[in-house]
């Protein structure tokens, strides 16, 4: 059956009912996973034939091949359902975690009679607590070995038993030993109650419970007890008074905010409890290039809030999010009460919000700075280079029809792009359209001038192009004895690199960072090429309709364009609007006010 027939077929068997939907290529495998309020309208709407505001949902369309669909009983459950299949299935277009599972939990095994305290990377759905995500092993060992010193749980791997003799944690006092019946079933429940107010970040709520436990103690005349329910409450006021205080007073809020670039993105979050910062996390999102923010706080407020164990009653987000209504509820129902998405327009919160979106981008840049190290080391090995590629030099070439040519050549130190290294060119030897001839003129007036200057030589140089781009350039470096610098090209209908020794392209796996490295390159150096012909195409229209013009020269051509900045501008002025430039003068306003006229009538 023709997959045209059995898509329509598909699409007129969609429920018009509330659940999840999977959308395949021709192997099936899974694309995109999204969740409707109704399935039939949501899904029909990829195949509406309009236009799809981004290119991520029409690069999606044009590889559907299959649909696969589970209806729910309310919109709720289908966003529970669908953040399962993504991270069963992992599909190529949906925003993902980068590293998912790194991210470490305090668990709470508040099912069990006696709790305990696990440090793991796989919460799931078992009755217990989870605290984190901690985006740093590190940190979540010593936030462990503070509850140790303060609340002294049992932390043994194993299932409760009672024990003749006790383990170590028993003597270095950091376990109050219920497998030896040391302590009551009632005050080890005070013990996690406390753990957990602790791990929530409920420092004054904490304090209050120790207070009056304290208080009890004494009047029992069980000095021991209280003395070290003291200690315990002035160690933790040192931990809260460290904290920063915000413009929160006594509130419990979530802040995120979200830095994205090009397929990553870093989404900071600041956990305020009790009016006080108590904690910074920051996750790194793989996502598609030019995904809407709203598509990605969407995910990560699902993603987020589906694993930990507090939910606060605000959470403040940077801009409108794709289904609000929904997640609204599904937070309510997470956290047993109201919880409010908030957009800060203004005052201290919008700064605050400012703050996170600045740490934001110094995370993503650090990671960025990480990955390029990793895409040069991969380059080295997959082009066989005798070293790594620290300074990269890329070429293209931008014409009409052979018209108004220009060339460029971009410089990446480091992975990195060097601008005040860049250079342009207009194409001074070529009439016509021929591109090899192009770029060859560019390489070879790049490298003649880096020698006679004694510049510093690219460990590799990138054309835009395939075999035949590559082909003419290496002739240009062969005559000016720099053939020991590798060049390579990319061409860009299928990102194939192309060597001088062979006739077919590289193994290189286009979704390897060394490949989008080779991609950032070549298309900043289209842009840089594409701006410049640009500019020499609005130069020659501006000179050819200006110079018309009787009575302007080239001064006034300048006090017209540098008053206007452009000629339809000039165009739409009037005599008032003209004479008012100083230097224009009444008389010659009246001159080419009457040739504007003219040419419109």
């Amino acid at each position: 059956m023709p997959d045209e027939l059995r898509m329509r077929e598909r699409l007129d068997c969609l429920p018009n009912k509330p659940g999840v939907y999977l959308l395949k290529d021709k192997k099936g495998k899974v694309l995109y996973i999204g969740k409707a309020l109704s399935l039939k309208k949501r899904v029909r709407s990829y195949f509406s034939g309009k236009t799809h505001s981004s290119p991520r949902i029409s690069s999606l369309v044009n590889e559907i091949k299959d649909i696969e669909w589970m209806i729910t009983d309310s919109e709720t459950e289908a966003l529970i359902l669908e953040s399962n299949l993504i991270k069963y299935h992992h599909p190529h277009y949906n925003i993902q975690f980068r590293d998912d599972k790194s991210y470490p939990y305090i668990k709470l095994t508040i099912s069990e009679p006696f709790p305990r305290l696990l440090l793991t990377r796989n919460p799931r759905k078992d009755g217990s607590l989870y605290f984190g995500p901690y985006t740093n092993v590190k940190a979540a060992r010593r936030v462990l070995i503070l509850i140790s010193r303060f609340f002294p749980l049992r932390r043994c791997k194993k299932r409760f038993t009672f024990r003749i003799r006790p383990c170590l944690n028993y003597y270095i006092k950091e376990c109050h030993a219920p497998c030896l019946k040391k302590i009551t079933r009632e005050a080890y429940s005070s013990l996690v109650r406390s753990v957990s107010l602790f791990l929530q970040g409920h420092y004054q709520d904490l304090l209050r419970r120790l207070q009056e436990e304290m208080e009890e103690a004494s009047l029992k005349e069980e000095f021991e007890k209280a003395a070290t329910l003291r200690d315990c409450m002035r160690d933790i006021h040192r931990v809260s008074q460290s904290q920063k205080m915000v413009s929160f007073p006594g509130e419990d809020i979530d802040l995120v905010n979200i830095v994205s670039e090009q397929e990553n993105a870093c989404v900071v979050v600041f956990l305020i409890r009790e009016g006080k910062v108590i904690d910074r996390k920051h996750f790194l999102l793989d996502i598609r290039e030019k995904s809407q923010k709203e598509e990605i706080i969407t995910f990560f407020l699902k993603e987020y809030y589906a694993r930990i164990s507090f939910v606060p009653a605000r959470i403040l987000i940077p801009n409108e999010i794709a289904e609000p209504k929904v997640i609204q509820e599904w937070l309510s129902q997470r956290r047993g009460k109201k919880v409010k998405l908030e957009i800060p327009r203004r005052g201290n919160r919008l700064k605050l919000m400012q703050l996170i979106k600045k740490n934001a981008y110094l995370i993503l840049q650090q990671e960025r700075r990480g990955d390029k190290e990793q895409a040069l080391d991969q380059l080295k090995g997959y082009l066989e280079l005798k070293k790594k590629p620290l300074l990269i030099e890329g070429f293209d070439i931008s014409n009409i029809r052979g018209k108004e040519a220009t060339g460029s050549v971009v410089v990446f130190e480091k992975g990195k792009p060097k601008r005040s290294a860049y250079r342009k060119f207009g194409i001074k030897e070529v009439e016509g359209i021929n591109d090899f001839a192009m770029l060859s003129e560019v390489v070879r007036r790049r490298y003649q001038r880096s020698l006679k200057e004694g510049r510093a030589l690219p460990h590799l140089i990138l054309v835009d192009g395939g075999k035949g781009q590559v082909s003419s350039c290496l002739k240009v470096i062969k005559e000016l004895d720099l053939s020991f610098i590798p060049i390579i090209g990319l061409a860009k209908e299928f990102e194939e690199v192309y060597c001088p020794d062979s006739s077919f392209p590289l193994n290189l796996p286009s979704d390897s960072i060394a490949s989008k490295l080779l991609q950032e390159i070549r298309d900043e150096a289209h842009r840089f090429a594409y701006s410049y012909h640009k500019k020499k195409r609005g130069e020659k229209i501006r000179g050819s309709f200006l110079d018309t013009i009787p009575g302007v020269g080239e001064k006034t051509k300048r006090l017209l364009l540098t008053h206007f900045k452009s000629i339809e501008l000039i165009k739409s002025q009037d005599l008032k609007a003209l004479q008012q430039i100083p230097g224009i003068g009444k008389k010659r306003a009246k001159k080419i006010l009457r040739y504007l006229v003219n040419r419109r009538s």
